[in-house]
């Protein structure tokens, strides 16, 4: 005992030892703080989720940058889909979602008028501006009579010359007012409103869809009330999400196909002028389609109401190709479904009325459209405004410019 004692009192440390224990735990120290900078390196998320609710004074002591946050992409248009049915079957939609810019006013339209040397002068149907400069373009044509406040046109009656379209439309009676014309799709599916929508004020124009129920019964009380009648044909969108309907104008089919599915259509009830496109962003784009469509609204006297859902449509083309009467939508209505947005198109309408000498605006039968138009039929300053169906723009706008093409092109033969 008295040995180990001893020993121990007699131990002496060894230098070189002790160097390479400092050394060692020197290298481990580093190491250490190394690998805490470098995990903290390696944590981004976390710090900039930390610095997004920092104020910069916080910021600055703290050495962090605030996050700037990116601008939000704009909303793009929704589907437009039916209010709820107390059918079990899911309702189609009504509208397949489109780009912002054939949505928002003003709409990328195409312009019912393409400008020929043989075309008819054109003038404000309103009274002239004070300034020549805000002079508004108008496409209207020069009425016969210029001391004549009243153009009558389309008086429905046995004459045999007229177009079958013409005989159909419903008789008018024309001011110099800045023009209006509101058309309802996608009517006939919905029967109680479109009932209600049946009830507006008119004359509206009111576009049934081909595959609705009870359409002759409709169509029969929609006429009766004094709106003129069209029929929205299901045509393919570009989108596989939604679901146009029965007996659709497909692009890329043969075309016996396309004249089939039109003739089913066209066959469903009477009394109408022509045609608008239900959806078919696609199959307006397809000028081969749109030609054997034109093709058999020739054959049976009808016009046809260019819905615009495509910036890329080829319904004007087609339809001066083949000498159908045309006219292009300038206002979608309900994109939205709020009753704001609606009033703010309803106001758009009047002020490109205003402007151009008419507007043409689409909607639904939609429960917040319906309430919107109501109101807005009714306002005081609709004095100020003349409220017209489809046929009577045509007339004025449209068949002025396609008896000018074809007889240039008589006289060219």
């Amino acid at each position: 005992m008295l040995k180990k004692t001893s020993a121990l009192l007699n131990f002496k440390p060894n230098p070189a030892r002790q160097a390479i224990l400092v050394g060692l735990a020197l290298v481990g120290i580093g190491i250490g703080y190394g690998m805490g900078f470098v995990l903290k390196k390696d944590t981004p998320a976390t710090s900039q989720k930390i610095s997004t609710h920092v104020t910069p004074a916080h910021a600055k002591d703290q050495n962090i940058q605030p996050k700037i946050a990116e601008p939000q992409p704009v909303p793009k248009a929704k589907t437009i889909h039916p209010e709820p049915h107390q059918s079990d079957d899911k309702p189609r939609a009504y509208e397949e979602a489109l780009p912002q810019g054939l949505v928002e006013y003003p709409a990328i339209t195409i312009p019912p008028i393409i400008k020929t040397k043989s075309a008819p002068n054109f003038v404000p149907i309103q009274q002239a501006p004070k300034s020549k400069a805000e002079e508004p373009k108008s496409l209207l044509p020069k009425q016969p009579d210029a001391d004549a406040t009243v153009v009558q046109l389309a008086q429905i009656g046995p004459d045999t010359k007229k177009p079958h379209w013409l005989k159909n439309a419903l008789p008018v009676n024309l001011s110099n007012k800045p023009k209006i014309a509101i058309v309802l799709d996608d009517m006939g599916v919905d029967q109680r409103r479109s009932r209600i929508a049946t009830q507006l004020k008119g004359p509206l124009t009111l576009s049934y869809l081909t595959y609705a129920r009870d359409l002759a019964h409709q169509t029969q009380q929609a006429r009766t009330a004094g709106h003129e009648l069209m029929l929205h044909v299901p045509m393919e969108p570009s989108s596989s999400d939604v679901d146009p309907g029965p007996n659709v104008l497909l692009s890329g089919v043969p075309t016996s196909e396309t004249i089939a599915a039109l003739k089913w259509g066209l066959e469903q009830f009477s009394g109408f002028i022509g045609i608008n496109n239900h959806m078919g962003s696609r199959f307006t784009s397809n000028l081969e389609g749109m030609r054997t469509v034109m093709q058999e609204l020739k054959k049976r006297e009808l016009v046809f109401l260019d819905s615009v859902t495509s910036g890329s449509t080829k319904g004007q083309i087609a339809a001066n190709q083949i000498g159908v009467p045309f006219i292009a939508r300038n206002i979608f209505l309900d994109h939205i479904d709020d009753i704001n947005e609606i009033k703010n198109r309803l106001s758009d309408v009047k002020r490109l009325a205003k402007k151009q000498g008419y507007a043409i605006a689409i909607g639904h039968p939609r429960d917040a459209t319906l309430k919107a138009l109501k109101s807005w039929l009714e306002e005081n300053d609709m004095d100020n405004f003349q409220l017209v169906p489809i046929s009577a723009l045509i007339q004025l706008v449209s068949m002025p410019k396609i008896e000018a093409i074809h007889s240039t092109q008589t006289k060219a033969q």
